[in-house]
């Protein structure tokens, strides 16, 4: 329960609309479903009462089509309950395949230019790329040279394809990462021992990272005290500062001055010039990258250094 209770939290932060359209259009299923379930009891007690209340005079006959009547319509409503629900899931798989049609049909044509640039370009995945291709990735025209990949995410939740994601990126020579997806409202050390449990770093792949992105409802000084005592955690148990993950409104807004100790990945998409007054590690620009093998777009990152830079960061 605890898993599929992570699944649909992690689902709404990742994928915010399809969510409230999902739950939009589950609250309106059961809410017609419980309506016309109302009426049809109703005609059935009501048919129910008008038979008891049918004189003593009445024939079998008259009583047995009174029966069938009411029979008919029982019938009759059920066959429309049943064509607004069927209706109703038609709705939200349209809704859904429109929402991701543009993903699933452009799968194969790559964008190449948007990852043209004076730095090294890597990108980073999850279970919500789906099943990855990765000897046709290895043929694509993007110049990627590390994957960052979702590997836990709060106290219990395991991204679903971690394994093989992180396997098939070590045998086909990428540079890799993992990242732990910070739960603001979960006990950080928890969360460590999930992703100290979860992560088996080698020589050669990249040190810890830690994404933060939502405020704690228990304050922000508590929000960076226990995001601290993660990267703490983490440099105790691999030998290594951990990087952190986050977006450049909630970095200057709650971060900055707390962590600036540890590499910085930054999220900023509207264009490469926003992190020029920043001190950055990676910068994800952008999350329309198109590449062979992944059947959805992924994020897109540079890395401020060359790659004699980047394998310092990494296990020796």
């Amino acid at each position: 329960m605890r898993n599929i209770y992570s699944y649909i939290i992690d689902y709404k932060e990742i994928h915010p609309i399809r969510f409230w359209i999902i739950l939009l259009g589950i609250i309106v299923l059961l809410a017609l479903s419980t309506y016309i379930l109302k009426k049809i009891i109703a005609k059935y007690k009501n048919g129910s009462k008008s038979i008891k209340n049918i004189e003593f005079v009445n024939t079998n006959t008259e009583i047995e089509e009174q029966n069938n009547k009411k029979t008919l319509n029982v019938f009759k409503n059920t066959k429309i309950l049943i064509g607004i629900i069927i209706g109703q899931l038609i709705i939200i798989g349209l809704t859904l395949l429109f929402l991701t049609s543009d993903n699933s049909i452009n799968s194969r044509a790559e964008n190449p230019s948007i990852s043209s640039s004076e730095y090294l370009f890597g990108i980073d995945i999850s279970h919500y790329q789906g099943k990855v291709a990765w000897n046709e990735m290895r043929t694509s025209h993007h110049p990627i040279e590390y994957i960052f990949i979702r590997a836990t995410m709060g106290i219990s939740g395991k991204d679903q394809r971690f394994k093989e994601n992180w396997k098939k990126a070590k045998q086909h020579n990428y540079i890799r990462g993992a990242y732990h997806y910070y739960r603001p409202n979960e006990n950080s050390t928890q969360q460590f021992e999930n992703y100290k449990s979860t992560v088996k770093i080698e020589g050669g792949d990249f040190i810890p990272i830690l994404d933060v992105e939502k405020e704690s409802k228990f304050g922000r000084e508590n929000l960076r005290e226990e995001v601290l005592n993660w990267l703490k955690l983490a440099e105790q148990e691999y030998g290594v500062k951990p990087m952190i993950y986050t977006g450049l409104i909630f970095y200057q807004n709650i971060l900055k001055g707390y962590v600036d100790e540890y590499p910085l990945w930054i999220a900023a998409y509207s264009g490469k010039h926003r992190l020029k007054n920043e001190k950055w590690t990676f910068h994800q620009f952008t999350e329309k990258v198109k590449v062979k093998g992944i059947k959805t777009t992924v994020d897109g990152n540079d890395f401020y250094g060359e790659i004699e830079d980047l394998k310092k960061m990494c296990k020796k």
